[in-house]
């Protein structure tokens, strides 16, 4: 495939199809650059943009037609002797030579910026992706610690209502327990006073009798009365005796019963006895109650 000539100017590299200005130092520009460049004014001309050589010569650069005519080929090296038209062929040919590996220079240089960027690209492709693994990497992790506490929080919440229950289930046991122990230590109170109560009365009723049956005079009744010594002479010690009965607060303790007399209002060591309407009388003995 024949090669195609470009613009030397670096910052157009245009296809040159038709005209171009051309250069005797082997370079070769669009029109446009060269009216931008100010080459094809003669007098305004400097040097070349490429390489910087000195124009100063009205033929050091030409506008030359790219796609010449049958006509203009066969008449333009008309009349010239071999020695100049081999002359001008040679320096054609070096023209296209020096175009062909100027141009080969530059993909050269082209290449080897597109291969270093490529690279660059590379690098920065691989640090991307080796970012986003890590990053994807780090957001699995995450999800999968929050699947297991999520997993540890629904253990947590299952083992904290069957704490709750189990408590609420202690405590009802405890309840019960509480009220049991309640009611037994109610129980042997209750117990502990009727026997307080009863050597109670059992200690005091044996000094009646031993009053009744000593060397003072004291003597008893047909009916029971007991009867003492005193100063006005003998007579009851209890006047207006009742039999009294004790009771206990559940059931009739008649194995522990005692009769006595005593007065209406009388103190003893483990109570009081007071009469009441109809001659029905109320002691509490803690909690014994007599009547009689």
């Amino acid at each position: 495939m024949e090669h195609t000539l470009r613009c030397n100017a670096l910052k157009c590299r245009r296809e040159l199809t038709d005209k171009a200005l051309v250069t005797t130092c082997s370079h070769i520009f669009c029109t446009e650059c060269a009216n931008r460049l100010g080459l094809t004014d003669s007098s305004a001309r400097h040097s070349c943009p490429a390489c910087n050589v000195p124009l100063t010569n009205p033929d050091d650069a030409v506008i030359t037609n790219l796609k010449p005519t049958e006509d203009y080929k066969t008449s333009v090296l008309s009349g010239l002797s071999p020695n100049i038209i081999v002359e001008c062929a040679s320096r054609a040919l070096n023209f296209w030579a020096y175009q062909t590996i100027q141009q080969i220079i530059y993909q050269e240089h082209v290449s080897k910026a597109l291969a270093d960027k490529y690279t660059t690209l590379t690098v920065d492709l691989d640090k991307v992706i080796s970012e986003a693994n890590a990053q994807i990497t780090t957001l699995n992790n995450k999800v999968s610690r929050t699947q297991d506490m999520d997993l540890d929080q629904q253990a947590l919440r299952r083992k904290n209502e069957e704490l709750a229950l189990a408590l609420k289930e202690k405590n009802k046991k405890l309840m019960q327990t509480q009220e049991l122990y309640d009611k037994l230590k109610r129980r042997a109170m209750m117990g502990q006073m009727q026997h307080a109560a009863e050597d109670a009365v059992d200690s005091n009723l044996p000094s009646l009798d031993a009053r009744d049956g000593g060397g003072q005079g004291s003597t008893r009744g047909g009916d029971g009365t007991v009867l003492g010594l005193h100063e006005g002479g003998m007579g009851p010690i209890f006047p207006e005796s009742r039999n009294v009965r004790i009771h206990n607060n559940t059931h009739d303790n008649m194995n522990h019963a005692r009769s006595f007399n005593h007065r209406k209002t009388s103190l003893y060591p483990w109570g009081q006895v007071a009469s009441g309407p109809g001659g029905k009388c109320h002691f509490l003995i803690n909690s014994i109650t007599c009547s009689y």
